[in-house]
């Protein structure tokens, strides 16, 4: 496997020489934007949320649309930044204009698990476990549950049991040391599966373009529309492989014998989680630049340079084996 921070560079539509991109901050220029008045979040439905704060106002836009609702031109800057919006909103619950663009999009470090992974993991692994050892199991998954998530929450839940429901040191602390750390490693994976991309959205515009090349008298017997029929078939296979990964790691908390070897278990949950950085680490900046192209306007160069670019990735067979 090639090393996905060297392997074939991929440049955003719009991106000059030198320029880095995605920059470091939502800088918008356009007035209307500023203000301190509006702001983007992610409806439930998964759509990108145009707020407007004190008019208590939230309409709810497709990404590939918002351009128009908010009169930016197509390729300008500020509509550059606007399709870098839904990206952004994987990693965090509201963007506004002035806020630093998340570090995952600027080519960083993968995170460290955040508060609510850890007590997912643990609420998960509290579950398989009421399962699997009765009265005991149970009362340590109800702890679970009463505590506030927290790096610390384990602990206070096993002081309850301990205190609270009269539970014995002696059966509680070893166990609790080892579901630790299975915990923390299952909170490893889900922070990789939340660091995805949009493959989805990228799916939607590579389909959206397709189209409307092959609209064009110009392009359609074009090379480029051909490609973009050939992969449009296969695109799915990061996502579908990203799926694939987060029910393994989910079912190696349900299996039985969740109290056994918790070394292997953990080894387990180590290599999903590798295999998770390393699809969002060669498709996390490709997936981020797709969502930049406007099918009608973009440069026909820019897009067969991202069609070369996913071409590429999908070749790598080795990324979406199953383990």
């Amino acid at each position: 496997m090639p090393d996905p921070r060297s392997f074939d560079p991929v440049s955003f539509p719009g991106q000059t020489e030198g320029e880095a991109w995605p920059p470091a901050h939502f800088d918008f220029t356009a007035p209307w934007i500023l203000g301190g008045k509006l702001a983007f979040e992610r409806d439930a439905s998964g759509e990108m949320c145009v707020v407007r704060r004190f008019e208590h106002l939230r309409l709810v836009v497709p990404f590939e649309a918002a351009h128009r609702m908010l009169e930016l031109a197509p390729g300008g800057r500020d509509f550059r930044l606007l399709r870098l919006v839904p990206a952004a909103l994987r990693f965090v619950e509201v963007v506004t204009p002035g806020d630093p663009v998340p570090l995952l999009l600027r080519d960083a470090e993968a995170v460290m698990p955040a508060d609510h992974h850890l007590y997912a993991a643990t609420t998960s692994l509290m579950e398989a476990l009421a399962r699997q050892t009765g009265e005991e199991g149970r009362a340590l998954s109800d702890a679970i549950r009463r505590v506030q998530p927290g790096r610390d929450m384990f602990e206070r839940a096993l002081v309850h049991c301990v205190t609270v429901d009269g539970l014995s040191m002696e059966w509680i602390a070893p166990v609790a040391r080892r579901l630790q750390r299975l915990t923390n490693a299952h909170a490893r994976v889900l922070a990789a599966v939340a660091s995805q991309p949009g493959y989805a959205s990228m799916e939607r515009i590579v389909g959206q373009t397709r189209r409307s090349l092959a609209a064009d008298r110009r392009w359609a017997s074009d090379l480029l529309t051909h490609a973009l029929v050939g992969i449009e078939p296969i695109l799915a296979r990061p996502r579908l492989a990203a799926e694939l990964l987060q029910r393994q790691a989910e079912a190696v908390l349900r299996r039985g014998g969740a109290l056994g070897d918790i070394q292997e278990l953990v080894a387990e949950q180590d290599r999903l989680r590798d295999r998770l950085h390393d699809l969002s680490t060669f498709w996390q900046r490709l997936v981020a630049a797709w969502l930049s192209v406007h099918p009608e306007t973009t440069d026909r160069r820019e897009i067969e340079a991202l069609t070369r670019n996913t071409i590429r990735r999908l070749g790598l067979r080795s990324l979406y084996l199953s383990p």
